[in-house]
Parts: structure tokens; C-alpha cells; sequence
């Protein structure tokens, strides 16, 4: 055959299908999805979907049964809660009960509250889509951190407890104010809401990531209650009262009451990892970081009531500040799962024990008010002084988890 037909006959099929495969990747509907995978079989009896088959490149594992579907999540967790800056006294060291002495910061320790272990849960649910791989959930977090503490310090122990937190004012020469006994109370209030659109895809046969964005809603509410007993409130009633008459012995307590509320709500993204052992099992990591725009409703109360009858009350001190604010929070989570498919691939679960660590920067936003008398004698020149407290809130603890697909 005459070479150039032969090179006709060969290129004309070439260049007819060349025009075909144009003409089909200009056209949307002449490239319809393919179907969803079927499931693969694994090691140890598990099974697996790789999502749809024409994915060459980072193919998205959910719907995890191959088709779009829901998914429930229940979590019961073992966590800590701490703060920054809740000292609330200085146990200083005393050579004698003179006013001079106790001015005297030596060999002091600064008592904080004891911050307790407290149960909390999650409960979400999310779909799912075999629209590439993306999911959508909501998960909702509560948990109610609570710390507290009884120091004493009695003069025969030469020891006295300056307090960081009242507003009393001392009228007695170089006396500053202290106590024999303080007891505290601090009670932590979490709720969080995040809602999260993601897509779970392979970046190899061993390991998934999952991007996520949303929106996080944050309802964080503190109490810190402080009560203070002898001391300076076992002097006689013109103690405080510089302008009173007669002295009058008088035993009181005194206590101080702070609400620390925020209410925000702010963007989300994060990511997700899973690195497949094998089997079923995996080691798992998250991080997400959010940041919240909300009000902060600070209320500082002071009352000393009368400890014998007729228990009289007197409200010495009274605040109340609202701002809005923006806020950082920070989510990192390192752990262990194990999940399988069953019933032909119709249903999913996965467990996991993870410790999580989460920050909430900023959030103590409470007021130390204390006064100073100037003159240094009775009827002195008192001054405030203000001291607000910046710390960060954290909680961190072991996470117990179960994820049902259906």
C-alpha cells in the first residue's frame, strides 16, 4: 500500500476521536459522575470505600458506606479546667500580730483554687453527601469545670492571709487587712456550638486529612465566690467605719461574689487527620482555631453580714462592666480509634480515646479592687486600686468517643 495512504487511513481515526474527546470535555452533560465505589475489602476482616472510582488524586473517603449517609456522634469526656490569674490570697510568714509585721511579704506563697476533674459530653449528627466527598454536622459541648479551696492561718502559726480580691477598708494604724480562714468557690459554665462543612479525602493508602470550616457559638459563664472569716473582720464594728461612733465589738464575715459571663460567635477552620495502622485501627489528629466576637458582662458584689444574730448585711462594694471583645480559641486533639463497616457496607462505627486540649485566650476579665490608706493612720486618705486579671482559660482531659454511619 502507497505510504501515504497508509498514513491517511491511520490518522483520520486519530483525529476523528481527538474531536470526539474535545467535543465531550466541552460538553457538561456528556460526563455525568460515576457511580460510587464498591466497598474494597481490608485486612483483619474490615472494609473500606475509597468513594467514586473515576478519583485518581485525593478521593474522598464519606460517605464512608459508599452512599450518602448520616451520621451520629456521642462523646463522654474526663476533663480539667484551669485559669490564670484566680490567687486570691498571699500566706505570708509573721515574727509578731503587729500591723507593721503583717505589712511584710516573707516567705509567702500565693493560694490558688484547686481546679477539679468534672465529666462532661458531645452530641452531634452530620450527613455525609456523595457530592465529592463533602459533610456537613453540628456537635454541641457542655461541661461545668468547678475548683475550690479552705485555707486557714492563725497567728499562733505565724502565718496571715493578706486577701487579693476585697474592697474593705481598714481603719486601724499601719493594720493592713487580713484574715484568719478563706474559703473559695469557682464554678465554670461551657457551652459550645460548631457547625462544620468539610471533605475526608486520601492523601495515600494509610492517610486522610479533612479541611473543615464553620462557625463556632460560645456561651462561656464563670462564678468565683470568696468568703473571708477573722482577722480584720473580728475587730470592732468602727474598724470600717472611720467616722462611726462608740466602738462596738462585732464578728463578721465577708464575702465577695464574681460573675465572669462572654457570649460570642466567630469563624472556625481546622484540620483533621487520620493515619491508618491497619486492621481498623488509627492514630488520629485535629487542630482548629476560632475566633470569637462577642460581649463580656462582668458583675463584682461585696457584702459583710454580721455572724451572730441579727445577721445584719452590708453591702460594701458594687460593679458592673459590659464590653464587647474578640477572642482567640484554640482545639487540638491526639489519639487512638478503631473503626469497621458491617451489614454490606449499610453501616459504620468508629471508637476513640483521644486527650484533648482546648484555649480560650483572655478570658478572665474579672476586677481586683482594694483600697490603701495614704495616711497610714485612722481616717487616712484611702485610694482604689485597680488590678484586672488577664488570664486564659484551658481545659484539657481524656475523650471517650462513638461515631455510628447509617
Amino acid at each position: 500500500m502507497n505510504m501515504k495512504k497508509t498514513w491517511a487511513v491511520t490518522a483520520l481515526p486519530l483525529i476523528a476521536m481527538s474531536s470526539m474527546l474535545t467535543a465531550a470535555r466541552n460538553d457538561k452533560n456528556s460526563c455525568p459522575p460515576a457511580a460510587p465505589a464498591t466497598c474494597n475489602q481490608g485486612e483483619c476482616c474490615t472494609q473500606y470505600c475509597l468513594g467514586p472510582d473515576n478519583y485518581g488524586v485525593n478521593a474522598p473517603v464519606r460517605p464512608r458506606t459508599c452512599n450518602g449517609d448520616f451520621v451520629i456522634d456521642i462523646a463522654g469526656f474526663y476533663w480539667n479546667a484551669h485559669q490564670d490569674g484566680m490567687e486570691y490570697a498571699v500566706d505570708s510568714y509573721v515574727t509578731s500580730t503587729s500591723g507593721d509585721d503583717r505589712r511584710s511579704i516573707i516567705s509567702a506563697t500565693y493560694e490558688t483554687p484547686d481546679f477539679n476533674w468534672e465529666f462532661g459530653f458531645k452530641a452531634g449528627i452530620g450527613y455525609n453527601t456523595t457530592c465529592d466527598g463533602w459533610d456537613l454536622g453540628i456537635v454541641w459541648t457542655w461541661y461545668q469545670g468547678k475548683a475550690s479551696s479552705h485555707v486557714e492561718a492563725e497567728e499562733d502559726d505565724n502565718h496571715t492571709l493578706l486577701p487579693l480580691w476585697s474592697n474593705q477598708e481598714v481603719n486601724a494604724a499601719n493594720s493592713p487587712l487580713f484574715a484568719h480562714d478563706i474559703d473559695t468557690h469557682w464554678k465554670l459554665d461551657l457551652n459550645l456550638v460548631d457547625i462544620d462543612l468539610g471533605r475526608e479525602f486520601w492523601v495515600s493508602r494509610r492517610v486522610t486529612l479533612r479541611p473543615h470550616v464553620g462557625i463556632r457559638i460560645a456561651h462561656i459563664k464563670q462564678n468565683f465566690d470568696i468568703e473571708h472569716k477573722g482577722g480584720s473582720w473580728l475587730q470592732t464594728d468602727n474598724t470600717f467605719l472611720p467616722t462611726s461612733g462608740s466602738p462596738v465589738v462585732g464578728n463578721y464575715n465577708n464575702q465577695v461574689d464574681i460573675d465572669n459571663d462572654y457570649k460570642g460567635v466567630g469563624v472556625r477552620a481546622g484540620l483533621d487527620s487520620v493515619w491508618n495502622l491497619g486492621c481498623g485501627w488509627a492514630v488520629t489528629g485535629d487542630m482548629a482555631l476560632s475566633i470569637l466576637y462577642g460581649r463580656f458582662h462582668v458583675d463584682h458584689d461585696e457584702t459583710d453580714r454580721q455572724a451572730a444574730s441579727p445577721f445584719t448585711k452590708t453591702k460594701i462594694f458594687e460593679t458592673e462592666n459590659s464590653f464587647r471583645a474578640s477572642r482567640l480559641a484554640t482545639d487540638l486533639a491526639l489519639g487512638l480509634q478503631w473503626s469497621t463497616l458491617f451489614c454490606d457496607c449499610a453501616y459504620g462505627l468508629t471508637v476513640g480515646l483521644a486527650w484533648e486540649h482546648h484555649l480560650f485566650l483572655d478570658q478572665n476579665q474579672m476586677w481586683r479592687v482594694t483600697k490603701r490608706s495614704e495616711g497610714g493612720s485612722a481616717g487616712g486618705d484611702y485610694q482604689n486600686n485597680f488590678a484586672q486579671s488577664r488570664g486564659d482559660l484551658d481545659t484539657q482531659g481524656w475523650t471517650l468517643s462513638l461515631r455510628f454511619d447509617f
